[in-house]
């Protein structure tokens, strides 16, 4: 980690009231002669800065109060730096651009309203605060932006922007509702461990890369479905506290992150949290799939070893009867189609060893030996077995065909019962 990146992580070290440096007033005028020298502009109250044109030195302040600033068709070739400072009512509505990057770090914003920026290098807001009202609109970043620990006390708007990196928005602290509105995330989008009082919306938005929600707070709705989603996004949701989220299955199929690595354990716990989403939300066929996807993952995150060959054998009968059986009771129709295939089988079987089974009077007439009656006798005997156990057809198999019978019996007798828990389930809701 560079020292630049490391600072952003630091904690802001910000002196007390009484021993913070009184800040002196200076026209828009002498600061400009400041910012042309290239010298750093503190301790200083400034109302109505307009920076216009360009700008080829450093433009940095620090522990300053600037009022109704404006950067409107600026351009800065070097670094701009807000550090502990107070903007109030802070306009870019022309655009500007930052070919080194700008850095709002541990400083307090009051409606703010940056549009058609084009920010080339690192956009800090660490610790900054935001509030009244804060809009995105129409801007580039190429490089990192870094929202870590902001407080934002208003609704954040992000329309129509473009992320063509990494989009830092770890442990945010939002007061009102975030809304990500016809943007475009290239790189990751990290919002693990933020907190939004209200909604959060990412509707019309576009992400390329990591959609990653995992330990956030989100008590309201959660908006995901109308989202554009590219050939390598993937979703997070890990130790999430949400209750509403609005995505749809065929949005998550192999796109959940901790399932692509190979992390069942935690995939089953994302997977447990859609769940009680989808069940809060009255999802329940929803409700199936996320279960479904919970007991899968749950299988596959247990240790098999060859070491222990009944661990082979008791995930083998797991996926055989209760995955590919029913679904682990969220889809009867396989239980039924498991069910033809167990009787055409047998049928096949016991077809070939007709000789194996009594027939005083063939189906049709002529021999048992005969084509017409070996499929009949097969299936007849097969739906008997599978149906009735092996009372059905008691004292007429004969031979080692009874190990068959006996096999189907049981088969017959667990499908009867997962098919009955799984319908039940779906009829009971």
């Amino acid at each position: 980690m560079s020292e630049q990146e490391l600072q952003l992580f630091t904690a802001p070290d910000i002196q007390p009231e009484e021993q913070a440096p009184e800040r002196i007033e200076l026209t828009p005028q002498e600061v400009l002669e400041l910012l042309r020298a290239g010298k750093e502009v503190a301790n200083a109250r400034v109302r109505k800065l307009t920076l216009k044109g360009e700008f080829a030195q450093p433009v940095r302040f620090r522990n300053c109060a600037l009022i109704q600033p404006c950067l409107d068709g600026a351009k800065f070739t070097a670094e701009v730096a807000f550090t502990h400072c107070s903007l109030d009512r802070l306009s870019v509505t022309r655009g500007a651009t930052f070919a080194a990057g700008l850095d709002f770090g541990h400083s307090v914003l009051n409606k703010c309203n940056l549009t058609r920026l084009k920010v080339e290098g690192l956009f800090n807001a660490a610790f900054a605060e935001f509030k009244n009202k804060l809009a995105f609109s129409d801007n580039t970043f190429a490089g990192k932006v870094s929202f870590w620990e902001a407080k934002i006390h208003c609704w954040i708007d992000v329309k129509g922007c473009e992320f063509q990196a990494e989009a830092d928005f770890r442990s945010v602290h939002c007061g009102q509702g975030f809304v990500l509105n016809r943007s475009t995330f290239r790189g990751d989008f990290l919002f693990r461990g933020s907190s939004v009082a209200k909604k959060f919306s990412a509707d019309t938005s576009r992400f390329e890369m990591l959609l990653d929600l995992s330990k956030a707070k989100l008590p309201d709705f959660c908006y995901l479905e109308g989202i554009e989603s590219g050939p390598t996004m993937r979703f997070a949701f890990l130790n999430a506290v949400a209750e509403r989220i609005l995505v749809k299955p065929e949005q998550l199929t192999g796109r959940l992150a901790s399932e692509q690595e190979g992390r069942h354990a935690d995939a089953m716990h994302e997977y447990g949290t859609l769940k009680k989403s989808y069940q809060n939300l009255h999802r329940y066929d929803h409700e199936d799939w996320a279960f479904y996807r919970f007991k899968v993952n749950q299988r596959r995150g247990k240790p098999c070893r060859w070491l222990n060959p009944f661990s082979k054998v008791r995930r083998f009968c797991d996926w055989l009867f209760l995955d590919v059986g029913c679904g682990y009771g969220t889809h009867p129709g396989r239980a039924v189609r498991m069910a033809l295939l167990i009787i055409l089988g047998f049928a096949a079987l016991y077809a070939l060893n007709v000789e194996s089974f009594y027939a005083e009077k063939p189906p049709f007439d002529g021999e048992k030996t005969e084509l017409g009656n070996r499929v009949m006798i097969g299936f007849v005997n097969s739906v008997s077995v599978f149906t009735s156990g092996m009372g059905g057809i008691r004292e007429i198999a004969k031979g080692w065909i009874n190990v068959a019978v006996m096999v189907e019996s049981v088969m017959g007798t667990l499908l009867f019962g997962l098919f009955i828990v799984a319908f039940s389930r779906k009829v009971i809701r």
